[in-house]
């Protein structure tokens, strides 16, 4: 469930007269849809199509310049209103981070509590209600005067909706940096219901968003308790507790290491071992960035970090020659193979689904025996994510190198129950996944 798109389509219908019942006293302005004007859609008969300079007194702010000269940390500065003082996607502005001196009014705009302001540049078209007493720089734009024809909280969601958001965006484009100026939002045609009907919009839409952030929160802690129900699954799986343990002891030599203490029980059957025991573990590499044949016209995958983003690879972003290959410490790792990062992002895991190299942050790791199963490795690498950013080293970024990581322990059972571990993780996961994306 798409909450943002779910709040849109309701301020569509609000917007089409479609949300709550139309009021049977017509609006007071002269023409329903004035003659120059194609309406995208059609209004109830009582609405009025017209522009919102003919409705409200839309004013620039200004900026007394240069403005760290009217800067202070005094109490009795006035409010200096900036666009970073808001929150995208929220309604109210509550407070300003500086203020300045009452030499500035001259060149800035006083405004009270209570006004509507919009962004004009950059992010432009954002409207606000206003909770504070300042002054507004000309990056804003406020709206006055429109009591006698309009709610303030009406005209916020009719400005924060698609077709206002779209219709601001095609007046302002054309120019290098894309703005609403003061005749732009004058000349925008706006749909207006008679204000009873008004309230009675802002009071649906307020009692509808309310009930969607109560989904929103739902669902927020939804994803959080499948994401843990997911480490649990790991967890049980990787002491033995999610299938039934297998009566056929693994055939490694020592269940407890005696040089290691297991955070951990794990059942008879199964044994401590580590990782550079059961897998060949090596590292990718970098061809010279400066020498063009090793990547020009390159068909061999190659692989960072930031192609590490889900369970299985698929693709790479870019591509070395066997130039490249040959003359530099890359090597290409089989279909199959499990990548684990080793630098900055420590601990990501997935599994090759093409034949790629990778560069030095990505190390491969191969099953020595047919005996370890590449999945249960997987998840067991899944597992250890967060001992392995304990360790990790370095002052800037954190990283460990392959023998750290060869000698890291991991629980192994033995082969039968690695095969029924690995089925019952992908049963649970799947039912989670389906839940996670029904949201």
């Amino acid at each position: 469930m798409n909450t943002k798109h779910l709040k849109a389509r309701i301020l569509d219908l609000a917007l089409q007269g479609k949300l709550v019942e139309n009021s049977r006293i017509p609006n007071d302005l002269n023409s329903r849809i004035p003659s120059d004007f194609n309406p995208p859609f059609k209004i109830p008969n009582s609405w009025a199509w017209v522009k919102l300079g003919d409705i409200c007194e839309i004013i620039r702010g200004g900026s007394p310049r240069p403005i760290k000269e009217f800067l202070t940390t005094k109490n009795n500065g006035l409010n200096w209103i900036k666009i970073s003082d808001s929150d995208i996607g929220g309604k109210y502005i509550i407070s300003a981070k500086e203020k300045i001196i009452k030499e500035g009014l001259s060149k800035t705009r006083f405004i009270k509590s209570g006004s509507l302001l919009l962004t004009n540049s950059m992010s432009f078209g954002r409207p606000y209600i206003l909770k504070i007493d300042g002054c507004i720089h000309d990056g804003w734009l406020v709206l006055n005067n429109f009591e006698k024809f309009a709610y303030i909280n009406f005209l916020y969601f009719l400005i924060s909706s698609d077709f206002i958001q779209k219709s601001f965006r095609f007046s302002a484009s054309g120019s290098t940096v894309n703005n609403l100026t003061t005749d732009k939002v004058k000349t925008t045609y706006i749909p207006l219901p008679p204000k009873d009907e008004q309230e009675r919009i802002v009071k649906k839409i307020d009692e509808l968003f309310s009930q969607i952030d109560i989904l929103e929160t739902s669902k927020q802690n939804l994803l959080k308790n499948i994401k843990h129900t997911k480490a649990r699954i790991l967890d049980l799986a990787l002491q033995g507790k999610l299938v039934e343990n297998s009566r056929i002891p693994n055939d490694l030599n020592s269940r407890i290491p005696s040089d290691f203490n297991p955070p951990f029980e794990i059942p008879n059957s199964w044994a401590w071992v580590k990782l550079g025991d059961i897998c060949e573990i090596s590292s990718g590499g970098t061809p010279s960035r400066n020498e063009a044949e090793f990547w020009e016209n390159g068909t061999i995958p190659w692989l960072k970090i930031a192609d590490i983003k889900d369970d299985y690879v698929n693709s790479s972003s870019e591509f070395i020659t066997q130039k490249g290959l040959e003359n530099s410490s890359a090597k290409i790792f089989k279909k199959g193979t499990l990548l684990f990062t080793i630098f900055a992002t420590l601990g990501e895991v997935a599994i090759l689904n093409i034949d790629a190299s990778t560069n030095q942050a990505i190390v491969g790791l191969t099953p020595k025996k047919d005996n370890y199963i590449t999945k249960f490795i997987f998840f067991a690498l899944k597992n250890i994510k967060n001992s392995v950013n304990l360790i990790g080293r370095g002052a800037t970024q954190k990283n460990i190198n392959q023998t750290i990581l060869k000698n890291f322990y991991i629980p192994l059972p033995p082969l039968d129950e690695q095969e029924r571990i690995v089925k019952k993780i992908d049963e649970l996961f799947e039912i989670l996944e389906i839940i996670e994306n029904s949201l």
